[in-house]
């Protein structure tokens, strides 16, 4: 290896053209240059294998020249660190361009920062990006495609998708991607791997549509949850509607708190099909029903309709009579406290149960009446005919006194 200089003074100024006139004029072995400390070299640098005595700049910017040019097939730098192991000594590099010594013909166009220590490329610009694909402001925010970022990130589209978006993709296991948009149609969640659009907010949504408190509470229309689930609007009512679209003739019902007639609260059921709701309950517990009532509640263990069958033993009208007294209360109904609530169904159950029982005995009356009927009836035939026999024994009787 030559040195192509002696030690120099400090501090040294070289002028570059006659610097590189003196390395174009030694021999092919490596040329070092060397100053015992800082130096200067005035006037622009090529570097490479294709400057020429007298380079020529390619580009100027704003009629200026670049101060250092690298000019070569293969324009790259290394940084090469030789320190030990016990400090950083990740060896890096930057690169233009895909080397033409890797493929016949063609490539890719870029300018990258290389991890040679770990075989990465962790960042690259593609040639032809465009301006402020990537700004870093003083602020510390990022734009892409902008140079006056707003936000932490803030991104635009310049007309490439007709919308801003972020993808979220995950390429290990059963690949999927997720994309975050936003255009002057709404914000939203996009599923792009089934294509569907399971989340979207529309311009002008108002504040809290969508809320979840730290209590995971979910709020629609209030900032406050005070429920698992809270739908409120800033009116005297408020509803919620469920929707079968796939359904025959009605398609959705609506339930509605509002204030009532009465002022202190109402519930409403009404299955939207143009007429009034179908139930109404009020604060007082009333309730209102268009239609009927059918419950499934539980009846008599033994059955409302046991009563009739031949082997249940049923009690006598007078120990029906005797039980329902001492107790206070028909047998199979039960007790009904004041103030106490009850069950309507098991209630409705017994009072049907007595019912039966009342008809069985009024029936079970009505044959005995029946058949004492029968006997006064024939006993009044009998008393006609031994009233007719005495008549005609006082008629012969009579006869016989008058001879």
């Amino acid at each position: 290896m030559t040195r192509l200089f002696p030690a120099l003074t400090a501090p040294s100024r070289l002028s570059a053209l006659p610097l590189l006139a003196t390395l174009l004029a030694q021999p092919a072995a490596s040329q070092v240059l060397e100053a015992s400390s800082d130096a200067t070299i005035r006037n622009r640098l090529c570097i490479g294998g294709e400057c020429t005595d007298n380079p020529t700049p390619d580009f100027v910017a704003d009629g200026f020249t670049a101060s250092l040019e690298i000019r070569d097939f293969r324009t790259r730098i290394d940084f090469v660190d030789r320190s030990d192991a016990n400090f950083p000594n990740t060896n890096w590099a930057i690169e233009l361009n895909e080397p033409n010594t890797s493929i016949p013909s063609g490539g890719t166009e870029y300018f990258a920062i290389q991890d040679n220590s770990a075989f990465t490329v962790p960042f690259l610009v593609r040639g032809g990006a465009p301006t402020n694909a990537f700004f870093l402001a003083e602020s510390g925010a990022i734009g892409l495609q902008t140079s006056l970022p707003q936000m932490n990130l803030h991104i635009v589209d310049a007309g490439t998708f007709a919308e801003a978006g972020i993808r979220l993709e995950d390429t290990t296991g059963t690949p999927y991607s997720w994309d975050l948009r936003g255009n002057d149609a709404g914000f939203y969640l996009f599923d792009v791997t089934a294509n569907r659009l399971p989340f979207q907010v529309r311009p002008g949504a108002p504040s809290s549509s969508l809320e979840i408190a730290s209590s995971g509470f979910v709020g629609i229309g209030t900032e406050s949850p005070g429920a698992p689930l809270e739908v409120s609007n800033n009116d005297t009512f408020s509803y919620f509607r469920i929707t079968a679209a796939q359904a025959a003739v009605n398609q959705s019902a609506d339930m509605t708190f509002t204030g009532g007639p009465l002022g202190t609260g109402e519930f409403r059921y009404n299955i939207v099909d143009g007429d009034g709701p179908e139930m109404r309950l009020n604060a007082d517990g009333d309730m209102v029903l268009d239609g009927t009532l059918t419950t499934g509640g539980p009846t008599p263990a033994g059955g409302c309709d046991a009563v009739f069958d031949a082997e249940f033993e049923r009690l006598s009208v007078s120990d029906h009579a005797t039980l329902m007294w001492e107790n206070g209360h028909l047998p199979a109904v039960g007790a009904t406290l004041p103030g106490a609530p009850i069950n309507v169904s098991e209630k409705m159950g017994g009072i049907l149960n007595e019912l039966e029982h009342a008809h069985i005995y009024i029936e079970e009356l009505h044959a005995r009446l029946a058949f004492q009927e029968e006997q006064r009836q024939a006993q009044e035939a009998v008393n006609i005919a031994l009233s007719e026999q005495l008549a005609a024994l006082a008629a012969r009787l009579e006869k016989l006194e008058v001879r």
